[in-house]
């Protein structure tokens, strides 16, 4: 059944690859952001300018057979290659898509901010928030929009190998060797659907799969996240709700997983003013197993991040300004874990 599989997909490829086609269309669209920011704990830490560019080149064109074709590479000032990719093929049967870090399915940001998303903006920790396909080389099929009732829409990606992290050209090869501790390969499932006007609800799931460690109660264990997320939007005013699990795959020792959670509010007070807020929380849990074998002991650390954001629009050029505090950073609940960061930020977008 494996091989009848491959032949198929293999012949299904080939016959929409070899398709003659028609001249595609080139467009270069990006932007270019500079910022002032101050941070650290208690605002110990001195100001940093940082200028930042993002281009993207797109190619697009149609097959023979009305299948369209989407090209996007982008650059950015941090890297002098090629910084993310993908290939994209649509038609009735929906998108089969080839991503090269890009591609994220994974919906845990909010999209409330007047900037940005909470930590997904700014912030002076690292928050484990799950896994997410754009991370690594992936494939993706996505189910044809507006097919099913209440803009239902089903993607799947999936990540042949977890050491595939680096940008890879046609053929490319990763010079590194996997370790099957912690998973050999990703898959992910998005769902998405907008039942009523002004109202989205998207959710994801994730798993490894490959793990190799120890066997027992304290061994090993695949990894695993989800999120659920709501936005709503009325007139100027936008409302989101998240909240997502994650437990990272393990090869051995205690269990380690994170429940998490955000909301917020955005408010256009005209067409060039926005004003918004964001919580963010992520609370880490560690189950440890004695010496014996026999006790385990639980500990939590939750660690919260309140962001304020306003921004002003004129044209092509955005203003704006993001104040936020993170307690407990790091998931450390010692004494003076407070941390702050402020960002000053002139954004030109063409």
């Amino acid at each position: 059944m494996k091989k009848i599989t491959k032949i198929l997909v293999s012949l299904f490829f080939a016959s929409v690859l070899s398709m003659p086609l028609q001249a595609g269309e080139l467009s270069v669209t990006g932007g270019a952001t500079a910022t002032i920011t101050k941070g650290g704990t208690n605002q110990a830490s001195g100001q940093q300018v940082g200028v930042a560019n993002e281009l993207a080149f797109s190619a697009s064109g149609e097959l023979d057979n009305g299948f369209t074709w989407n090209y996007v590479t982008e650059l950015d000032n941090t890297s002098t290659i090629t910084d993310d990719a993908q290939l994209t093929i649509s038609g009735g049967f929906g998108t089969i898509g080839f991503f090269a870090h890009e591609g994220g399915l994974r919906t845990n940001v909010l999209g409330v901010g007047a900037i940005g998303a909470g930590y997904d903006y700014a912030s002076t920790m690292t928050w484990n928030v799950g896994y997410n396909v754009d991370g690594y080389g992936n494939v993706q099929y996505h189910t044809p929009a507006g097919l099913l009732p209440f803009g239902l829409q089903a993607k799947v990606g999936y990540v042949p190998s977890m050491a595939n992290t680096n940008v890879n050209s046609a053929k490319g090869t990763e010079s590194g060797t996997i370790s099957e501790a912690t998973g050999r390969d990703l898959t992910q499932f998005q769902i998405s659907a907008a039942p009523i006007d002004g109202l989205s609800v998207k959710g994801d799931v994730a798993y490894t799969g490959g793990e190799t460690g120890t066997s027992g109660s304290n061994g090993k264990n695949q990894g695993v996240s989800g999120n659920i997320n709501l936005t709503y939007a009325m007139g100027p005013l936008k409302v989101g709700y998240m909240q997502g699990a994650y437990e990272p795959a393990r090869a051995s020792g205690a269990t380690v997983y994170y429940e998490n959670q955000s909301y917020g509010a955005s408010f256009a007070v005209n067409d060039n003013i926005v004003l918004s807020y964001n919580y963010d929380e992520s609370e880490k849990v560690t189950n440890s197993l004695a010496a014996t074998g026999s006790t385990r002991t639980q500990t939590k650390v939750k660690t919260e991040q309140d962001s304020y954001q306003v921004a002003y629009t004129m044209g092509g050029m955005t203003i704006g300004y993001s104040m936020a505090e993170v307690s407990n950073t790091g998931y450390s609940a010692a004494a003076n874990t407070t941390t702050n960061v402020n960002i000053l930020s002139v954004a030109m977008s063409f």
